[in-house]
């Protein structure tokens, strides 16, 4: 209807702008609205067929490389040259296999990486209590020396968040794995007891963690191994938050000089978090206090202690006063508070433990 009072008005003797303008229409609008409108769906798919389409018997062969399960574990590039190198060589693009996948609902993950998606969790509820499972694994320390680094083993317990053994090597090997677990189980007095009662291993699915003679190491001793999911970090989130605290301390140096002072560093540092360091994860305790059993009567009293703080409170007369006015005045003494930070290795972490207990 509009575009027809156009039409009258500019036989008429009207300009197109001006009777556009008289509509309130943009000129654009009304020449895209006299186009021929596009053909339907239907007529684009009778066009001609491509001359350089694939025929019938290349796309049989495209079909079968992309159901094949020999080739289920490559993309769409390494199918097109494995299509280019066959006999006969049939030339076609990654992105011409990319559309046969899609149409064959094989764009998704195949082969291996089914199987990979389709591994389970490690099953911890059944852990307890301390030395039931010890999660373990490695990162890297970077050193003053470019392209040169040192390697952090730890092993801290599932429960208690307890360090129970660690060192620092130059190097990430299977040895190096099962000598920290050896560490551990003369920390833990665990070699005079009965192999039933020592923990089981958790950790990712690295190299050194899987290597045959790791298998055998564990066999051997009868510690039954847990191992994560690939590239799924919170199936073992214990000790990357771990490592998180390690290297996010404002105390640590990130470069290290060599593996000395790699080593002078954590002896004070794991002093302080096993002894010192509150964690949140086990209610505002330290990992020995929870790995040594302490953990019920402790909450206990400091369930009691908040109780007879509240009681003393309300029987107290009330003093309104400001934050302003406790600001203004003298400090009081806080000595018989403990010290729950750490500066670095130049601070003594038996000050600290001294006055914890």
């Amino acid at each position: 209807m509009i575009q027809a009072w156009v039409a009258t008005a500019t036989a008429g003797g009207l300009s197109t702008q001006r009777a556009c303008a008289v509509l309130g229409l943009a000129p654009r609008t009304l020449q895209r609205w006299q186009r021929p409108a596009r053909p339907h769906r239907a007529a684009l798919d009778a066009r001609p067929r491509p001359v350089n389409a694939l025929t019938r018997s290349e796309a049989a062969a495209v079909v079968g490389v992309i159901r094949s399960p020999a080739h289920a574990d490559e993309s769409c590039r390494e199918l097109a040259v494995s299509l280019a190198q066959g006999i006969p060589a049939i030339s076609v693009s990654p992105v011409t296999v990319w559309r046969y996948q899609v149409a064959l609902n094989c764009n998704g993950p195949r082969g291996r990486q089914v199987h990979a998606r389709h591994l389970g969790a490690p099953d911890t509820d059944w852990v307890t209590g301390p030395n039931q499972l010890w999660d373990g694994d490695v990162t890297w320390l970077t050193t003053t020396e470019a392209h040169v680094f040192l390697y952090l083993y730890s092993l801290i317990d599932h429960v208690s968040r307890k360090v129970v053994a660690w060192f620092v090597r130059d190097a990430f090997t299977s040895d190096h794995w099962q000598a920290v677990w050896d560490q551990g189980l003369i920390n833990e007095g665990l070699l005079d007891q009965p192999r039933a009662h020592w923990p089981a291993s958790l950790s990712d699915r690295g190299a050194q963690m899987r290597s045959h003679s790791t298998r055998q190491y564990f066999a051997k001793l009868g510690i039954r191994q847990l191992l994560s999911r690939p590239r799924t970090p919170n199936d073992n989130p214990r000790i990357e938050a771990h490592f998180g605290t390690v290297k996010t301390h404002p105390a640590y140096p990130g470069l290290f000089a060599d593996q000395a002072a790699a080593q002078t560093y954590f002896v004070s540092f794991y002093d302080w978090y096993n002894t010192v360091h509150l964690l949140t994860t086990v209610d505002l305790l330290t990992p020995q206090q929870v790995h040594s059993g302490q953990r019920p009567a402790l909450l206990a009293t400091r369930a009691a202690q908040s109780t007879l703080a509240q009681q003393a409170r309300r029987a107290a007369c009330r003093d309104p006063f400001t934050l302003e006015a406790l600001i203004a005045e003298p400090l009081p003494d806080v000595s018989h508070c403990p010290v729950y930070s750490w500066a670095g290795p130049q601070t003594d972490p038996a000050k600290h433990a001294t006055a914890i207990a």
